[in-house]
């Protein structure tokens, strides 16, 4: 994109904002993983802490927020996903007492898992890797117990399947602003 994603506006809100007030709601607590200047996402209001592991992209904002917080569970949610919505995080973090490592959705047919539910073991799994910066997030998730919820449980539940849209490119966000 040629510039910082979380603060790209769609429909006049910052994407990252778009994540923090659907999640709200659903989640205990929130914080902001990022690298750069952290004082970029102090209007939020939350905490923010740079990724321990620079350059695992997505892994490593997960190990930084099981760190950080010191919780057993984390639900991860990209800053560039501006459908995200109350109803579909609801859904994935009401599925914390399932079995495995991680929760994630599948939709399309794909798994989505940067819009999931991930355990502190699943992380301790490949807790050396990951410190040698020696795994990528696909290899990870690949590599855990995972429980997976479909596409027709977001449907009936009334929750947007948008909300695993990311925009990673100029015509994403225009498909986005529309």
């Amino acid at each position: 994109m040629g510039r910082d994603k979380s603060l790209i506006p769609v429909e006049g809100v910052p994407m990252i904002e778009r994540v923090v007030r659907a999640l709200r709601p659903a989640v205990e607590r929130i914080i902001i993983i990022a690298n750069g200047d952290l004082s970029r996402f102090e209007f939020l209001g939350l905490p923010v802490y740079p990724d321990l592991i620079p350059g695992m992209g997505p892994l490593s904002g997960l190990y930084t927020a099981f760190e950080r917080t010191g919780a057993d569970e984390v639900l991860l949610a990209a800053c560039d996903m501006p459908w995200i919505s109350e109803t579909t995080a609801r859904l994935i973090a009401g599925r914390r007492k399932l079995p495995g490592e991680a929760v994630i959705p599948r939709v399309g047919g794909r798994e989505q898992g940067l819009f999931a539910l991930y355990r502190r073991r699943a992380l301790e799994k490949f807790h050396e890797r990951v410190l040698r910066a020696d795994i990528q997030f696909d290899e990870f998730r690949r590599g855990l117990d995972r429980i997976y919820i479909e596409e027709e449980e977001f449907l009936k539940a009334g929750a947007p399947l948008a909300a695993f849209e990311n925009v990673n490119s100029p015509e994403d966000l225009n498909s986005a602003k529309r």
